[in-house]
């Protein structure tokens, strides 16, 4: 990792590939990456802004196109959409998630520490936790015991992906424990939260969830019935509100161009106009299809999605792609959905469908459809078999947009699939060859700089399964 010119690099990348966030950070003077000239609760702001770059950003829509919910029309984007993609690809959000979050996070910690703010210390460990449990996802190994140290590791060691997640549940609990230990709200919350310190607390536990299911998967879940048993015992405490109340968003507020617009408004009617659309994806005729078993309605979030002909994104003020529409890190539904999916393949089916039947009451609310609740009887969840690849479908459809999409389809194998109007079995397939992707390429900056990664690198490639989704 080439962290000697870290400043610089920093520097160069906020100025370069964050200019749609200018107005977060706007009115902050003071140097947000030299921890002697900017208090904590600043650099915290602008760490929360790189943090948003990398989850709204090119990664999720390298995860949309990979997951079949966007297609590449254009230039490169239609290199990403049949799986062409090189080191030189990824070394802007290698970048991001290293010398701009991880570092400045880093800083804020500290510094908290220093100034006794155990509430700021805590929401800087749960935005580290989620970065780099995102992190580790993506690429597999990485560094992180030894990273954001570049007084002490010019070159930091590659850690196994299991040690890595097992340092992101230490991370986020260290954070929920000063979270609850600081009475105060959160300084320079740049999400929907608007310094709660509760909501904070909640998304750390969904967030707990989320990377607990992805090491359930490492050796097959029926091996893991104590993980999933840690999935549900997070969620328990995470973000369950069905009216969206308590869903954790970024949020863009002007919408303005080289302000705060929404990354993904910026990307398809702006920076990028035409390189992506909805053309043809896996998700519509999923959609559609699903009111064929006379209690679903995804008629809502087809429209918040998606344009009325289906072909291409709704980047309208009302739209998910909106100027001020704010970006998902959390949903309610993410939440009751991976405690409905743990609860289904541990064999305690009632749980698995009650709490996918709180997911869609979730979807009702937040995008005015009306889908039933499910009967046990009804016939997408009259079996086991059924239940959990009506649970899968779900989170497919409601994990849209976010880089998360992706890791569901790796840990279930690319297992989505729906029964077409003449009832056979539609299921989703590589767009080009026989294979699916499978991790990020490391990139060759890092490459060139850090000799670990260059050993690593000769030995995996995108089609490597990382350790968590090897069964």
């Amino acid at each position: 990792m080439k962290t000697i010119c870290k400043y610089a690099i920093s520097a160069l990348l906020v100025a370069a590939v964050i200019a749609g966030c200018k107005s977060f950070t706007k009115g902050y003077e003071n140097n947000p990456i030299a921890s002697a000239s900017a208090p904590a609760s600043t650099i915290f702001t602008s760490s929360q802004v790189s943090f948003d770059l990398f989850m709204e950003g090119f990664s999720s829509y390298v995860a949309a196109l990979w997951s079949q919910e966007a297609t590449g029309t254009v230039s490169q984007f239609i290199g990403y959409y049949v799986y062409t993609a090189s080191s030189q690809d990824f070394n802007n959000d290698w970048g991001l998630a290293y010398n701009n979050v991880g570092y400045d996070l880093r800083l804020v910690e500290a510094q908290a520490a220093k100034d006794g703010n155990p509430t700021l210390e805590g929401a800087a460990k749960v935005v580290e936790g989620i970065q780099m449990g995102t992190v580790a996802d993506l690429w597999g190994d990485v560094p992180y015991s030894q990273a954001f140290q570049p007084t002490v590791y010019l070159q930091p060691k590659y850690d196994p992906q299991d040690s890595v997640y097992s340092r992101v549940q230490a991370t986020l609990d260290a954070g929920i424990a000063e979270l609850t230990q600081g009475a105060s709200d959160v300084p320079g919350d740049a999400f929907s939260s608007a310094g709660s310190n509760p909501e904070w607390v909640k998304a750390a536990h969904t967030a707990k969830a989320r990377f607990l299911m992805h090491s359930a998967r490492h050796g097959g879940y029926a091996a893991n019935a104590a993980v999933l048993a840690q999935v549900i015992a997070q969620c328990q405490q995470g973000i369950l509100a069905t009216d969206g109340s308590e869903d954790f968003t970024f949020l863009h507020t002007g919408g303005v161009w080289n302000g705060d617009l929404n990354l993904w408004n910026s990307f398809l009617t702006v920076d990028r106009a035409g390189y992506m659309d909805a053309s043809a994806t896996f998700v519509i005729p999923m959609m559609n299809a699903a009111k064929l078993d006379g209690k679903t309605n995804y008629s809502g979030r087809l429209a918040y999605y998606f344009n009325a002909a289906g072909t291409d994104f709704n980047t309208s003020a009302t739209g998910a792609y909106g100027p001020t529409t704010s970006f998902p890190i959390f949903r309610a539904s993410e939440t009751h959905l991976l405690w409905a999916e743990a609860a289904a393949r541990t064999g305690d089916d009632a749980t698995a469908l009650a709490q996918l039947n709180l997911a869609r009451e979730y979807n009702n609310a937040v995008f005015a459809e009306t889908s039933a609740d499910y009967a046990a009887t009804d016939a997408p969840v009259a079996t086991s078999a059924a239940l959990l690849q009506t649970i899968v479908n779900e989170e497919y459809v409601s994990l849209m947009s976010q880089i998360e999409v992706l890791s569901l389809m790796r840990r279930v194998d690319y297992q989505i699939q729906y029964k077409d109007s003449t009832g056979a079995t539609v299921s989703i397939a590589p767009i080009t060859g026989a294979q699916f992707p499978q991790r990020f390429i490391y990139p060759i900056q890092e490459i060139n700089a850090n000799p670990n990664a260059a050993v690593i690198s000769t030995t995996v490639n995108m089609y490597s399964k990382t350790w968590a989704n090897q069964p």
